[in-house]
């Protein structure tokens, strides 16, 4: 390799996009880029599985709002990404993944060659690859705009020969940013309104895409004029303090108290950077007979699950904020809509079960909570661990919560906590987890060790696959290869080279403290060996 290689232009390019971090695992076919790191300012942090590493640069992209970048070897290393690369294209986190494939000669008879184009088409947003040193620069100028606008992972093979080969003469450039402010159409704005004003009980749905576009004052004025309760989805979480006034809290499958009581009966929602998905609506339970008015600045997410009444283009904030002003101010119903939450609440009341060997789920992730910062970056996996942190770990305005929610991914929440906090090395950072996503992917301790982060990783162990334990239960009487004897995982992390504890009750939270205020630069493991009869908030549905 020289100094004006390939492989050292494209580093140039990441640094020009704004990139500087590339997560990844070597490999035969990306060995020459990343080689290429050691002479140049862009960090390479690798993973011990390519689906950490992708859900690690995937982690990066959503706590920052930034693109992030990964490396993936050809083939094999594709294939075990492809996970993670699916979990981030149904979530819409911007990512530029960079494939080093094989050389031009004998590329199809290689022994690990794969149609990466066409294997990747249905999991990310954009597929490409460089042809010819000279397109290096037009390529990737392409792939970030793809990730930016299409919000989701664009894929560029990069050959070997052109890694090896001379880079371009041409400095790289990004390409100059259209991003804009979409404003909404009136007409539109003013049928909003009529169906809004119409409504005896209307309710917000605040989601990820209110997150992007800090809607969080905006809302507030429209919550207050109209007199309307402010629901969120899990994106969303992180968007209001705890003690705000109009915020009842997640609803959907995870649904609060003070959902329960508001939202059930709305018969209007307006939805703002929101799906209504089958998580969101409880599969069709909520909002079956309302009117919808559906705000969105992506035009092919309006109607995706359900075709609103009104469908607005347009920027979250700017489109809230007309909509605020129009409306007519109904203090009445803001006075009890305020009354209802907090009354109500947005944490589910229960008797505690723990009981000898077990700690409650519930009561360890209000404990949990309760001794960490609520502007913490909270990581969570799917599994029936994923109900508790929704309704239970409280969080304020700043505070975020990562979740995999469109694909259910096990394994996504430790690579994606050590991601946002590699960006944030001083931020609290909290992943919670099952022991089965756990067992898919505790390597990746060995990982946070070696980079030095302190996140807390909250293993909620019912020694089982607890989701699908209680489903089998419930649907059948009986479970089949859902149970297992769980390891001692605290051995094993400290095998890694982490700080380690077994939890069998909220007492046992005073390392959690400790470990809090000396943060040590590597991670803390807690074997929460949780009751396994306790299912997650709002089980059924799934």
């Amino acid at each position: 390799m020289t100094q004006h290689s390939g492989s050292a232009y494209i580093l140039d390019a990441l640094g020009a996009e704004g990139v500087s971090t590339l997560f990844g695992l070597v490999g035969e076919g990306n060995a020459d880029l990343i080689d290429a790191t050691n002479d140049h300012d862009i960090d390479f942090r690798y993973a011990r599985h390519e689906q950490s590493a992708v859900s690690m640069a995937d982690g990066y992209a959503r706590s920052t709002g930034r693109v992030a970048a990964c490396t993936l070897t050809h083939g094999p290393g594709v294939t075990n990404g492809a996970t993670g690369l699916a979990a981030a294209d149904r979530d819409n986190v911007p990512l530029v993944v960079l494939i080093g494939d094989t050389s031009f000669d004998g590329r199809e008879t290689s022994l690990q060659y794969l149609d990466h184009a066409t294997f990747t088409e249905p999991i990310s947003a954009y597929q490409t690859r460089i042809e010819t040193t000279e397109t290096i620069p037009e390529t990737l100028r392409r792939a970030f705009a793809k990730a930016r606008v299409r919000r989701g992972p664009a894929i560029v093979e990069i050959p070997g020969d052109i890694q090896e080969g001379a880079a371009p003469d041409e400095a790289y450039e990004p390409r100059p940013s259209t991003a804009q402010r979409i404003h909404p159409d009136p007409d539109r704005l003013d049928a909003a309104v009529r169906v809004l004003e119409e409504a005896d009980n209307p309710v917000i749905l605040a989601g990820g895409g209110a997150r992007a576009a800090d809607a969080a004052d905006a809302l507030t004025d429209l919550a207050g004029a109209l007199g309307a309760p402010i629901a969120t989805t899990y994106f969303a979480r992180g968007l209001f303090d705890a003690d705000h006034p109009y915020h009842s809290g997640i609803a959907g499958t995870f649904m609060t108290p003070a959902n329960d009581a508001l939202v059930r009966n709305a018969d209007a929602v307006l939805t703002v950077g929101a799906q209504l998905s089958g998580k969101s609506t409880r599969y069709g339970a909520l909002y079956a007979d309302a009117d919808v008015v559906q705000i969105d600045v992506d035009a092919e997410a309006i109607g995706r699950h359900r075709d609103p009444d009104v469908g607005i283009l347009g920027d979250a904030t700017a489109t809230v904020a007309a909509l605020a002003d129009r409306v007519a101010a109904n203090p009445d119903r803001a006075a009890s809509v305020a009354e209802t939450v907090a009354a109500e609440g947005r944490a589910i009341q229960f008797d505690e079960q723990s009981d000898g060997p077990y700690v409650d789920p519930r009561a360890l992730t209000l404990a949990v909570s309760d001794r960490t910062a609520g502007t913490a970056i909270v990581a969570v996996d799917s599994g029936n661990n994923t109900g508790f942190p929704a309704v239970f770990h409280e969080l304020d305005a700043g505070g975020q919560m990562l979740v995999n929610g469109n694909f259910g991914t096990m394994g996504y929440a430790l690579p994606a906590a050590l991601g946002a906090q590699y960006a944030d090395p001083e931020r609290d950072v909290i992943c919670y987890t099952g022991d089965g996503a756990f067992l898919q992917i505790v390597q990746e301790v060995e990982t946070a060790v070696r980079l030095g982060l302190s996140p807390v990783v909250v293993v909620l162990n019912d020694a089982s696959y607890g989701i699908i334990r209680h489903r089998q239960q419930r649907e059948y009487g009986r479970d089949t290869a859902a149970e297992y004897d769980s390891p001692d995982f605290a051995t094993v992390a400290r095998g890694l080279g982490a700080r380690a504890a077994t939890v069998r009750s909220t007492d046992d939270l005073a390392v959690l403290d400790d470990f809090l205020a000396e943060k040590p630069g590597r991670p803390l493991v807690l074997d929460a060996r949780t009751n396994p009869d306790v299912s997650r908030p709002g089980f059924p549905p799934y």
